[in-house]
């Protein structure tokens, strides 16, 4: 009988209490994107056209991003090395390279934090340049 509650005692001196866990596993860590998404509207071939998504760290921790991959080679996103405090702002930027990629377009970046993953995209329209008409040339009179 007394190692019985020996045990007892043990398991409940040792365990941590619920009220602990849920603590824990409520704290509040939150990234807060200004916007997920961008639309450069018309942009002319061979541009390279560059957008810097922002993001508040609403949490009680630091926010480390990991890493930060586009859909595609032809965007390239690069992103805060350092860990983000509570309270402050973190980025990622994306460049996309036009060249060849006459068209709409929708191209998304992944960006993975010590908090999960959000995701970003880009969007617009690659069209040519285009040249003004030469005014007509007038013989004569």
């Amino acid at each position: 009988m007394i190692s019985v509650f020996t045990y007892l005692l043990a398991i409940m001196t040792c365990a941590p209490s619920a009220q602990t866990d849920k603590a824990i596993l409520e704290e509040p860590k939150e990234i807060e994107w200004k916007k997920t998404t961008h639309d450069f509207g018309e942009i002319i071939e061979g541009t390279k056209a560059k957008y810097t998504f922002t993001f508040v760290n609403k949490g009680t921790a630091p926010i480390i991003i990991n890493t930060a991959t586009a859909s595609c080679g032809c965007t390239v996103p690069s992103f805060s090395k350092e860990p983000v405090a509570p309270g402050a702002t973190g980025s990622v930027t994306a460049i996309f390279d036009s060249t060849g990629k006459l068209g709409n377009f929708t191209k998304s970046i992944t960006v993975v934090t010590s908090l999960g993953q959000s995701f970003l995209h880009i969007k617009g329209n690659v069209i040519k340049e285009q040249t003004k008409p030469k005014s007509p040339v007038q013989i004569g009179d």
